[in-house]
């Protein structure tokens, strides 16, 4: 068999790098739906609306790209929600890309490994994906071994003693038999049963 095949699109990421990007993908599927008047919508974080949230996930995108160096052009408040994101989220990839995962990086006064906290943008991404489209009343596609591989980071991530620091609330019963989005979503506190009113 050739060494060199590569996977197919129903294949897992290969590293944490190649599932952020994915998992932007699936973000940017979302945020393109966004009009302006939907930024006041409830998400199913109790303490945000979209708008709030866009600054929530905006300051983690950040805070993560500025971990490799990466460089922001000025935000403009006024861009579609698409845009700010994305405006962050790849100038953030593109300088994990460069930096990749080897080693630590700086986190306050510590450092971390590098792989960890690229991880973090999987589940930022997608979790966020199923946020956003949940407030607007909407389904999120994404594959489910792009999910399965997210879930999988987010269960190394949260650690039981770390969850309300990490502003995350206990995992949510599922059946043993929901799907992959379901059983990410509420491992991370929240309800795949929430709806918008």
């Amino acid at each position: 068999m050739p060494s060199d095949l590569r996977p197919g699109p129903d294949s897992p990421p290969t590293d944490e790098l190649r599932s952020a990007e994915q998992s932007l993908a699936v973000l940017q599927q979302v945020l393109h739906t966004i009009a302006d008047d939907d930024m006041s919508r409830q998400t199913p974080c109790s303490e945000y609306d979209i708008s709030q949230l866009t600054e929530h996930l905006l300051n983690s995108i950040t805070t993560l790209g500025g971990m490799v160096g990466a460089d922001y052009s000025a935000r403009e408040p006024t861009d579609a929600v698409e845009g700010q994101i994305i405006g962050a989220a790849r100038p953030t990839l593109d300088a994990w890309h460069r930096h990749g995962l080897e080693g630590n990086v700086s986190l306050g006064e510590s450092e971390i490994p590098a792989q960890v906290a690229a991880s973090v943008l999987s589940v930022e991404f997608l979790v966020h994906a199923w946020d956003y489209a949940a407030a607007l009343g909407r389904e999120v596609k994404a594959p489910d071994p792009l999910v399965e591989y997210v879930f999988g980071l987010a269960q190394r991530l949260i650690q039981p003693d770390q969850r309300a620091r990490g502003g995350f609330a206990e995992p949510v019963e599922v059946p043993a038999d929901a799907n992959p989005m379901d059983q990410l979503v509420a491992f991370t506190g929240r309800n795949p049963a929430w709806r918008v009113d």
